[in-house]
């Protein structure tokens, strides 16, 4: 990206206190992957761009590069997430994407897609309209499959049946074993109703992902197998992700 000025949309993840009045603000942008830039004066009430720099909000922003330097220069807000405040593992989960979206989405590239599933994530969580196991477990396998992680969904790994009696899923190799095949020790099972969401959240259209919802126990498989599959294909542990453990 060489342009001096540019104007993108882009939802707030991580916010900094820099001087006596100053923000450090890191954004998932919609064209132009997560920036972190300077925000002057942005913790004073009074300031244009007070409202539209904090956690979690929805804002149109104009940027100005210079060097390897961000700075945001005007800012309006579209959608603030203040109800995530009202529940603090629903705010702990927000966080937790947040972080996910800095380790997965690529400065300076298109993400518009990352974009969208944060913003529907966070309106479910604000509105409680999903279960909030479920939205975690599709925002951790659609994030990783967008960033080119994707487990093969194609069939046995080891003899190329098809899996549709229940499998395994090597997290660290990314692919799946039938039943009658050999899996490694640390392997997660997905049951057919898991594993079939799993395939949903992964290949459908981004509209569609949060529609099919595993019930009682397929939802435990599905929700650990999102989160160690995660876990192991990043390599990194997440403070928010500790946090919201301890606190479900």
């Amino acid at each position: 990206m060489k342009l001096e000025i540019f104007h993108t949309d882009g939802l707030v993840i991580k916010v900094r206190h820099s001087g006596e009045s100053d923000r450090i603000v890191t954004v998932l942008t919609r064209d132009y992957g997560v920036l972190t830039a300077f925000a002057k004066a942005a913790r004073r009430p009074k300031s244009r761009l007070h409202s539209a720099t904090q956690t979690f909000c929805f804002s149109d922003f104009s940027f100005r590069h210079s060097g390897e330097v961000y700075t945001i220069t005007e800012g309006s807000v579209k959608e603030v997430f203040y109800a995530l405040n009202e529940d603090i593992k629903n705010l702990t989960l927000a966080q937790y994407f947040g972080q996910l979206a800095m380790e997965l989405t690529p400065p300076e590239e298109i993400s518009e897609e990352n974009l969208r599933l944060l913003l529907n994530s966070l309106h479910f969580l604000c509105h409680q309209k999903k279960d909030i196991n479920f939205i975690k477990a599709v925002t951790e396998l659609r994030m990783i499959a967008n960033a080119g992680y994707a487990p093969n969904t194609d069939g046995c790994a080891s003899c190329g049946s098809v899996l549709e009696d229940g499998c395994f899923l090597n997290c660290r190799a990314g692919i799946f074993t039938c039943k009658n095949c050999p899996h490694s020790a640390d392997a997660v099972f997905l049951d057919p109703m898991a594993f079939t969401a799993l395939q949903n959240i992964i290949h459908s259209r981004l509209e569609r992902i949060y529609a099919l919802i595993p019930s009682g126990g397929s939802l435990s498989l599905l929700c650990d197998a999102a989160e160690k599959f995660t876990i192991v294909q990043t390599e990194r542990a997440y403070s928010a992700l500790t946090f919201y453990k301890q606190i479900k």
